[in-house]
């Protein structure tokens, strides 16, 4: 559906590439250049969506949505989406949460830009389907209010935003990553099964679980059914964690549509491992602490091992029916011969006159004790005979033995499976690895250039706009180019030990000097999420790559610590 969209930004190139992504997607698009004029389009038309610059001149994005949310009165508002290089500072500021919808960090990802402008404008045209006409707040639902609803935390709801097959405005507005929602609040009974939703929907697993019902057990974070009013400091502690922990989130895993990866989010923003507890509800006998069914958590965490991301630690052995795969198995004592249970222990008699050995019953006459052998009367004990010991005897078939077999039968098939041929299964938790705390922070930067090709979704828009000017030039006269993607091997380890903020410093050192160091001033280097860039208008890709080395080598030089740069190499054949 075309919609119809403000671009309120001051740097030509960037709302020229907006304007030109947005239009080839059908949609009509309005540019202003500075606060004011970003104000008038929006008193004077009518638009889906404003993309407003945060720190536009002659009045910034801020006091434009402030000021135009405070005059629409009853006119539609479209939805605001802030652009800016400071998303913590501005979602900080009280009027920043409340004016803006969304929040998009610069540098640009133009896919993303895209998509959230599109679902945007879908949200507004949901709240206008769901909210009533005497009502304002979408998205809300005719479930009752629960207590924690009035601390003051933004929870999505179980039902009413979450719903099997179904997501509201809000929980839309919460896959996207918006940082001002808290949690998901569940207030009727649900199975895991039914949560299945918040892994569909991207972003929406990171978010922690508060359960109002106390049903859900092990799969939630917080169970607030036992929450006096004093424990709201526990409540408040563990969404406040949560939420510096999501912040932390890369944004390949935080949109990844991949289960494995979203564990991974998962149990890197719980802080906890991947822990089972024993569940006689479920057919595994354990369940989990996540809102996945049992089987389905152990599939992906097994998985996520074999990849170096989890490691496994024991916790308990179980049988399995062959039949059903179910671990709920009776176990039983059992006549070796029928498999009855129906055994009854008795003493047996060893008759010294002719060795004969039985159950006492084969001897029993009334009160007397005759051999069922010879027939001889067994009158003095020790003397005629004696009780060595017990046998086990089967009621239903009569067969005796020493001791009983030991077999199993399924409580949810009822099939039998004798104890030694019952195929075993361990129960494991499962934690992080540093591998895998550093994919959660990461992203799939953190795995290696073999890994991973380049992605246009990490292309700032200032690369894309130059890199189609030199796809334009190859095209028409040959003229080469060579785009260079620079990771850094040892970020990790330097964020770990020295802090994110030093190793932020380390690396802008190191792009300064590899700037300063490059002989052209066609060549650019711009900086992206988790990589940089260097585009080299005239260079061969074969024949930079020797002289890179020799670059990257010379701007290490006065590097305090040493950030691993590595790079890969790419020429126009890698964009055909």
């Amino acid at each position: 559906m075309a919609r119809r969209i403000l671009v309120a930004e001051d740097s030509p190139t960037t709302h020229e590439i907006l304007k030109m992504l947005l239009s080839q997607r059908g949609h009509h698009v309005d540019i202003a250049t500075d606060g004011e004029q970003a104000l008038a389009a929006l008193r004077q038309n009518s638009y889906d969506v404003a993309l407003l610059d945060f720190h536009l001149p002659r009045m910034d994005g801020l006091q434009v949505a402030t000021i135009f949310r405070r005059e629409a009165g009853d006119r539609k508002i479209p939805k605001l989406i802030a652009i800016t290089l400071d998303a913590e500072g501005l979602l900080a500021h009280p009027e920043g949460c409340h004016n803006f919808d969304h929040v998009l960090p610069k540098p640009l990802d133009i896919y993303e830009v895209a998509r959230v402008v599109e679902d945007q404008a879908e949200i507004a045209d949901m709240e206008a389907r769901e909210a009533p006409p005497a009502e304002k707040s979408p998205g809300s639902a005719a479930v009752s209010r629960s207590p924690l609803e009035s601390l003051g935390h933004n929870f999505l709801t179980w039902p009413g935003d979450i719903q099997a097959g179904h997501l509201s405005a809000r929980a839309i507005q919460a896959s996207l990553a918006d940082p001002r929602f808290d949690g998901i609040l569940i207030k009727e009974p649900v199975s895991v099964e039914d949560l299945g939703a918040i892994w569909r929907a991207k972003a929406l697993f990171s978010l922690p679980i508060v359960d109002a019902t106390g049903l859900l057990g092990h799969a939630s974070d917080v169970d607030a059914s036992k929450l006096t009013a004093r424990d709201t400091t526990y409540l408040e502690q563990v969404l406040g964690k949560a939420h510096d922990r999501r912040m932390k989130l890369d944004r390949d895993v935080r949109f990844s549509e991949d289960l494995g990866e979203q564990l991974i989010g998962r149990l890197f923003v719980a802080d906890q491992p991947l822990a089972p507890t024993y569940d006689p509800q479920s057919k595994w006998l354990v369940s989990y602490n996540v809102a996945l069914a049992t089987a389905v958590a152990v599939r992906e965490a097994e998985a996520l091992c074999e990849r170096g991301l989890l490691r496994r630690e024991f916790f308990d052995r179980f049988h399995v029916c062959p039949q059903c795969d179910s671990l709920r198995l009776h176990v039983r004592e059992e006549c070796r011969q029928c498999h009855s249970p129906q055994l009854e222990e008795e003493q047996y008699l060893h008759h010294f006159r002719c060795a004969y050995q039985g159950p006492e019953r084969e001897f029993r006459r009334g009160d007397r004790l005759v051999c069922p052998k010879c027939r001889y009367e067994l009158t003095h004990f020790g003397f005629d005979y004696d009780r060595p010991g017990s046998m086990v005897v089967c009621d239903a078939c009569g067969h005796a033995a020493s001791e009983p077999a030991v077999g199993f039968v399924c409580l949810d098939c009822g099939g039998h499976v004798d104890s030694d041929i019952a195929p075993p299964r361990d129960i494991y938790s499962y934690h992080l690895t540093d591998q895998g705390a550093g994919f959660a922070e990461h992203g799939h930067s953190l795995l290696g250039t073999a890994s991973h090709a380049l992605r246009f979704a990490d292309l700032p828009l200032e690369l894309v706009v130059a890199l189609n000017s030199a796809a334009k030039k190859y095209n028409d006269a040959q003229v080469p180019f060579t785009l260079i993607s620079l990771h850094y091997r040892n970020e990790k380890e330097i964020a770990a030990q020295h802090g994110a903020r030093t190793f932020a410093k380390v690396r802008d050192l190191f792009i300064e000097n590899l700037r300063t160091s490059l002989s052209s001033d066609a060549d650019l280097v711009v900086s992206g999420h988790s990589r940089d860039f260097v585009l080299m208008a005239g260079s061969e890709p074969e024949e930079t790559k020797a002289d890179f080395d020799l670059l990257v080598a010379a701007a290490e030089k006065t590097l305090r610590c040493d950030i691993g740069p590595e790079f890969q190499v790419f020429g126009p054949g890698d964009f055909a």
